[in-house]
């Protein structure tokens, strides 16, 4: 198990960056308001609102706040804008500006502080998970705004989550392979970004762990190649259960696929006793609930617990 910053409480302050995609004002008034309820103070990233093309703005600009965010010395928690793409230029960019040391050095030197963010930002939990510090998969800032019936929900729990409440997920709904219990320290994020990590300092270590994956808007084929990467990278060898959260918004070509993605990992696994969990409500679909990577996870009777 990874170490556990401290949880939040009404006077702490937390901060926000843009790694990613850009976002404006308007984009996070929601989410800013939502901190202020709480009783912390936010700070922004000195370039949040900057604009590059797609980013939020240049390389050097987003590198730049992440090393701030992280070198802040009062900060509790570092809330992520969206994602989209960008993350691996920013690290990369921010590794090049901690030289001759790191960025995980400067993780590992500076004040422990909660990640909380999911998709693009998968590449920094993967950059907390190698400085051994536990992260959150939770909603972004730009997903405060949205009206759908889950907002409230999402919000409230990831809230919980941040005062140290436990988590403790209901999915008897869920369709399960193996099904036994299972326990251990959690560990994966996007498939994608699982997937571009391979071969990188990034990589996650998987053996003896619970591993969980999910992903928007990928073709079939694609899904299967990644997913037939990470088991020729070890990467489903010897892990203590998969959570497979939403897998949505899937695109096939002319000459159908002819597979589900749950028949994918079926047959990827086909010789494994490893127990799996589909459908949790982890990932870009409306419910999307907040779990913590780098800590322990058990599932036992339905129910995941953390």
């Amino acid at each position: 198990m990874k170490n556990q910053p401290k949880y939040l409480v009404p006077g702490d302050t937390v901060v926000l960056i843009a790694p990613s995609r850009s976002v404006s004002l308007e984009d996070v008034t929601a989410f800013s308001d939502w901190v202020s309820a709480q009783g912390w103070k936010l700070e922004l990233g000195p370039h949040l609102f900057e604009v590059e093309d797609q980013f939020a703005g240049n390389d050097l600009q987003r590198a730049s706040d992440l090393i701030w965010a992280i070198s802040h010395p009062k900060a509790k928690a570092i809330f992520t804008a969206r994602g989209g793409y960008g993350c691996v230029r920013t690290v990369a960019k921010a590794q090049e500006i901690c030289k001759p040391s790191n960025l995980i050095q400067l993780l590992e030197q500076s004040s422990s502080k909660w990640l909380v963010g999911f998709s693009d930002v998968t590449w920094l939990h993967l950059l907390f998970s190698m400085a051994n510090i536990q992260s959150i998969h939770g909603p972004v800032a730009t997903q405060w705004k949205l009206g759908h019936s889950f907002v409230q929900q999402n919000i409230m729990q990831l809230g919980n989550l941040l005062a140290g409440k436990p988590l403790s997920m209901n999915l008897s709904q869920s369709e399960l392979v193996n099904p036994k219990p299972f326990a251990g320290e959690l560990i994966g994020g996007n498939l994608s970004l699982l997937y571009a990590s391979l071969g990188t300092p990034y990589q996650p270590v998987t053996k003896g762990k619970v591993l969980f994956i999910e992903d928007l808007d990928e073709y079939y084929y694609h899904v299967d190649r990644m997913l037939y990467s990470l088991k020729l990278a070890g990467l489903f060898d010897g892990i203590n259960g998969l959570l497979v959260g939403s897998m949505i918004d899937m695109n096939d070509n002319a000459i159908p696929f002819g597979r589900s993605i749950k028949t994918m990992i079926k047959e990827l696994l086909v010789d494994s006793q490893c127990p799996i969990v589909f459908d949790i409500p982890v990932g870009h679909d409306e419910e999307n609930m907040s779990i913590k990577l780098g800590a322990n996870c058990n599932f036992e009777h339905s129910t995941l617990s953390q």
